[in-house]
C-alpha cells in the first residue's frame, strides 16, 4: 500500500482509496457536524479493500478496528482481505441515489446492508449497501483534538450521540421558544424522549393493546390499494380515498391492514399495478407520496395501519420478485403455470441471501422514511399500528422451516433497530402458514422482537367450505373448523401472554357469485359467529383482541365485461389474482355492515379497563 496522501475533497480521495492509497482529507460539508467540521478537521480514511503494505502504525490501526471477536457479529460486516464496518464506524461512500460522495455514520448493519445517518439533528436516514463504501475511517480530529475510531472514548462517544437524536431533535424544535418556555416544557420533553413514541402510538400494556390511554378491541379490514389510491399517479383517487375512509370510519372501523407496495414490472398477468418498487431499491416516488398522504389522512381521523412489507404470493411481487431479480429465472404465475409449479419456485426464496437482502434493503428504506406530508418521521407516527414482516409468509418446505424462523425473528429485530417505538408482527397464517406446525408458530411468538401474534382463517381457500357447498348453503363444516382452529392457536397466545388477532377471514357470496348485487347470507352468517366472540373478550380482558376481515371494497364498482381485475379498473377487497368480488364487502352489503357496526358498538361498552 503507498504512503499516505494528503487530499482536500472526497473526489479526490475516493480516487486514491480505489487504487489502495489511504488518505487523510479535509471535511467536507455538514454531513458529521458538530462531530467533525467543515473545513477545520480531517480524517484519516483506509480503502475497504485492502492490499499491499502500509506502514507499522496503520497496520496496527486497521488490526485493531478489524478485532470484532467480541462484538455482536450482527453489528459488523466483515470479509476476506477487506475493512471491517462496524455499527458506528464513519465511512466515504458513494449514495447509490445521487451518486454524491459523503461521509456518514453506520447506524445499523445486517449482513451486507448499512443504514446511514449524518450526526446532525434532522439528518435522514439512508441505505447502502457494503459495496457502496469506498473508505473507513480510522481516526482523525474532531474540533481539532485527535481520535482514533478503534478506542473506547470515541466508541463510546458515539454510542451517546446517536442515542441521543430525540432528545436533541427535541431540542432543536424548543430552542427558539425561549428560556422560561423552556423550562416549563421541560417535562414534556423528557416524557417524549424517555418514552418509545410518546403516549399516542399504539403499545401493549398486560396482553391488551391500549390506544388513547384505554384498552382497545377491534373489527378492523384489509384495505391493501389505499395507499395507491392516495398518490397522484395511475391508480390514485383522493376523493375516492377520502370517502372510503370516512364510511369506514363512521362504521367504526379504524384499523387497516395494508400493502406497503408491489414490486417488479409493469404488465404482468394477476400483478396488482402500478408497483412502487420498479428494481432493487429503486421506487416510484409518487407511490411513496402516497403512502405518505395515506398515513395522513388516517392521523386525520384516529385511524390507524397495519402495514406489510413484502407478500409470500405473487400478486404483488414479494417472494417471487425478489428471486427473479436475483437470477433465478422467470415466475411459473400459479393462474398459468399452475400452484406446485409456484411453490417450488418460491420455496428458493428462504434458501436464497441475495433475494432476503435485497428484501431487508426495502425494509430499512421503508421503516426509516420520513413523511412527506406532515414531516413526521414513521418511527413517531402513530398512524402506524404496526410493521409486518409479510403477508402470509411460508416456508414453503418443511426443509426451510428453521431458516424460516431465523429469517422472521431476524427481521423483527431489523425493525425494531430502526423502529423501537411501533409493534411488530409476523402476518402469519398460524400453523397453515408454518407447515402445520403449530409448536414453530409459537416459537416465532416468543421472540421478544414480536408483540402480537396473528391467524389467518380461510374455510373455502383451505377446503373446508367448497363451491358446491356454497351453492347449497351447508357452510356448518367450514365455521366448525374455524372456531377449532381459532380456538387452538388462542390457546397457545394465551400460554405466551401475547395479543391475538384474525387479521385475515373471510368468505364468497352466496352461491360463489361474484356480482355485488349477489346475496351474501352464509358470509353474514359467518362474520356473525365470528365477531360475536369479541365482545366477551374485551368484557374480560381477554387475549383475542382483534378480527380484520377481508377486504373493503367499498364504492368500487367491477367491471362487468370481465371477471378479473385489469389497469383502469376500481381496485377492490380482492387483489389481482382473484375474481373480482369474491371476498369483498361493498357499501351496498348493508347486511354485513350493519353486523360489523353492531359488533363495535357492543365492544365499546363491554371494553374492560386495563389492569393497574
Amino acid at each position: 500500500m503507498p504512503l499516505t496522501k494528503t487530499c482536500s475533497d472526497y473526489r479526490e480521495a475516493a480516487e486514491l482509496l480505489s487504487r489502495g492509497t489511504i488518505v487523510r482529507c479535509r471535511i467536507c460539508g455538514d454531513s458529521m457536524k458538530p462531530f467533525l467540521v467543515n473545513g477545520v478537521d480531517s480524517v484519516l480514511i483506509c480503502p475497504v479493500k485492502l492490499s499491499g503494505d502500509c506502514s507499522e502504525s496503520h497496520k496496527a490501526m486497521i488490526d485493531k478496528h478489524n478485532n470484532v471477536s467480541r462484538r455482536k457479529r450482527r453489528n459488523i460486516s466483515a470479509g476476506e482481505n477487506r475493512m471491517t464496518i462496524r455499527r458506528r464506524d464513519i465511512v466515504l461512500y458513494r449514495n447509490a441515489k445521487t451518486s454524491e460522495l459523503i461521509l456518514q455514520r453506520v447506524v445499523h448493519v445486517w449482513g451486507t446492508l448499512l443504514l446511514m445517518r449524518g450526526d446532525a439533528s434532522y439528518a435522514p436516514y439512508e441505505s447502502a449497501t457494503v459495496s457502496d463504501v469506498i473508505g473507513v475511517v480510522l481516526s482523525g480530529t474532531s474540533r481539532n483534538r485527535n481520535f482514533n475510531s478503534s478506542s473506547r472514548k470515541w466508541r463510546y462517544a458515539s454510542k451517546a450521540w446517536t442515542a441521543s437524536y430525540r432528545m436533541r431533535l427535541w431540542t432543536k424544535r424548543i430552542k427558539k421558544m425561549g428560556k422560561m418556555l423552556v423550562l416549563l416544557l421541560m417535562p414534556v420533553l423528557f416524557s417524549a424522549c424517555s418514552h418509545a413514541g410518546g403516549t399516542d402510538i399504539i403499545r401493549i400494556q398486560d396482553g391488551q393493546f391500549i390506544k388513547n390511554g384505554a384498552p382497545y378491541y377491534f373489527v378492523g379490514t384489509n384495505f391493501w390499494y389505499g395507499p395507491i389510491l392516495g398518490s397522484e399517479g395511475t391508480g390514485g383517487d383522493r376523493e375516492r380515498l377520502a370517502r372510503e375512509l370516512d364510511t369506514l370510519k363512521s362504521l367504526g372501523i379504524e384499523n387497516l391492514r395494508v400493502l406497503v407496495g408491489s414490486d417488479g414490472d409493469h404488465g404482468v398477468y394477476t400483478k396488482v399495478e402500478p408497483t412502487l418498487q420498479y428494481a432493487p431499491g429503486r421506487y416510484n416516488d409518487t407511490l411513496l407520496r402516497g403512502l405518505d398522504y395515506f398515513l395522513a389522512e388516517l392521523g386525520k381521523r384516529d385511524m390507524e395501519a397495519v402495514l406489510y412489507l413484502t407478500n409470500s404470493w405473487e400478486w404483488s411481487g414479494g417472494y417471487s420478485q425478489y428471486l427473479k431479480w436475483a437470477g433465478y429465472g422467470d415466475i411459473p404465475l400459479p393462474r398459468v403455470a399452475g400452484y406446485d409449479a409456484y411453490v417450488d419456485y418460491v420455496s428458493d426464496f428462504i434458501k436464497s441471501e441475495e433475494a432476503k437482502d435485497m428484501f431487508r434493503r426495502f425494509t430499512m428504506d421503508i421503516v426509516s422514511r420520513t413523511n412527506t406530508v406532515t414531516g413526521k418521521p414513521y418511527r413517531d407516527d402513530p398512524a402506524i399500528f404496526s410493521w409486518q414482516i409479510c403477508n402470509e409468509p411460508r416456508p414453503f418446505g418443511k426443509d426451510n422451516l428453521e431458516a424460516f424462523k431465523e429469517w422472521i425473528t431476524g427481521t423483527a429485530e431489523l425493525i425494531k433497530s430502526i423502529d423501537p417505538n411501533h409493534m411488530v408482527s409476523v402476518g402469519s397464517e398460524g400453523k397453515y402458514g408454518c407447515e402445520w406446525d403449530i409448536d414453530a408458530w409459537a416459537e416465532i411468538g416468543k421472540s421478544p422482537y414480536i408483540d402480537y401474534m396473528n391467524i389467518h382463517i380461510w374455510p373455502s381457500n383451505w377446503g373446508w367450505t367448497t363451491k358446491e357447498d356454497m351453492k347449497t348453503g351447508n357452510t356448518a363444516k367450514g365455521t366448525e373448523n374455524s372456531l377449532e382452529y381459532l380456538n387452538e392457536h388462542l390457546t397457545v397466545a394465551k400460554g405466551i401472554g401475547k395479543p391475538l388477532v384474525v387479521e385475515e377471514f373471510g368468505l364468497p357470496r352466496d352461491g360463489f357469485a361474484f356480482s355485488r348485487t349477489s346475496g351474501v347470507s352464509l358470509r353474514d352468517e359467518y362474520y356473525d359467529t365470528l365477531l360475536s366472540l369479541l365482545p366477551g373478550e374485551a368484557a374480560s380482558g381477554g387475549i383475542l383482541a382483534g378480527f380484520n376481515f377481508w377486504g373493503w371494497g367499498g364504492f368500487a364498482v367491477p367491471s362487468e365485461e370481465h371477471l378479473m381485475w385489469q389497469p383502469g379498473d376500481d381496485y377492490t377487497g380482492d387483489p389481482a389474482q382473484e375474481e373480482q368480488g369474491l371476498f369483498s364487502v361493498f357499501v351496498t352489503d348493508t347486511s354485513t355492515t350493519s353486523i360489523i357496526r353492531n359488533t363495535i358498538i357492543s365492544l365499546s361498552q363491554k371494553t374492560a379497563a386495563p389492569a393497574k
